[in-house]
């Protein structure tokens, strides 16, 4: 940015001291596929990422104004298996994912439950392994640079994506300075239906030769949850972190 701030500087200088009215083009936005394509390239690349077939998350989960903090393992794996475990004292685990075909959500306060409709599309969605690393555009169904914003302290490109498989619509903010995604306006839905929710994500960190967020502040109606990654470890989950839980396997129609 600085070296765009310069050549524009100096172009102001030359046309003043050659006397003439015309003013220096205004760049073009980047296409949103560039923005995207960006994005992989500035995480690691997509050979890299490429190379990762499955992932273990580790991060600690805070909700200050309810005063709750929890453990969080999350496994994902290529190309569209998820499950987490959220450890809350006092009160339990929480057990959420999809093995690809099969949703599921269990806690202790609603018990288990087969996810369908909106939130197993959402699920399954967030479940595309390469595809929420690489943002490849033949995900969307529309793409969109909306233009240059401020966001969270710095210029980012404001893109509107709509995804083909569930045609969510999100709106997706990438650095200008960096080309990493930095937050995200959607809707989430639950069983208690859909809610806006707007994400915040920082600190980059490199594991297994690609850079991964470990910090993000997501507010949901009024709640504000902040989610720090402190390990990641690639390439070493095993299969039978997507099995379905035991307390879910009743549901399941034979």
């Amino acid at each position: 940015m600085q070296a765009v701030r310069t050549l524009f500087a100096a172009a102001a200088v030359l046309t003043l001291t050659l006397g003439t009215s015309r003013t220096a083009p205004a760049q073009a936005l980047p296409s949103a596929a560039a923005v995207l394509a960006r994005h992989a390239t500035a995480v690691g690349g997509t050979d890299a990422v490429m190379k990762i077939t499955s992932l273990k998350q580790v991060a600690s989960l805070q909700l200050p104004a309810m005063g709750i903090t929890a453990d969080i393992e999350m496994y994902m794996a290529a190309p569209n298996k998820l499950a987490s475990k959220t450890s809350i004292p006092g009160l339990g685990e929480m057990l959420q994912g999809t093995n690809g075909d099969i949703g599921w959500d269990a806690n202790p306060m609603q018990g288990p439950r087969l996810l369908a409709d909106k939130e197993l599309a959402q699920t399954k969605e967030g479940a595309d392994f390469y595809g929420n690393m690489l943002y490849p555009a033949d995900r969307y169904s529309t793409l969109e640079n909306l233009g240059i914003v401020d966001f969270n302290g710095e210029q980012a490109y404001k893109l509107k994506l709509v995804r083909k498989d569930s045609g969510r619509e999100a709106t997706q903010y990438f650095s200008v300075a960096s080309g990493l995604a930095i937050g995200s306006e959607t809707t989430q839905e639950s069983q208690m239906g859909s809610m806006p929710v707007s994400a915040v994500f920082t600190d980059y960190k490199e594991f297994g030769g690609v850079k991964f967020a470990t910090k993000s502040q997501m507010t949901a109606g009024p709640n504000t949850i902040i989610t720090v990654i402190t390990d990641i470890v690639v390439n070493n989950v095993p299969a039978t972190a997507f099995d379905v839980p035991e307390s879910v396997k009743p549901l399941i129609k034979k």
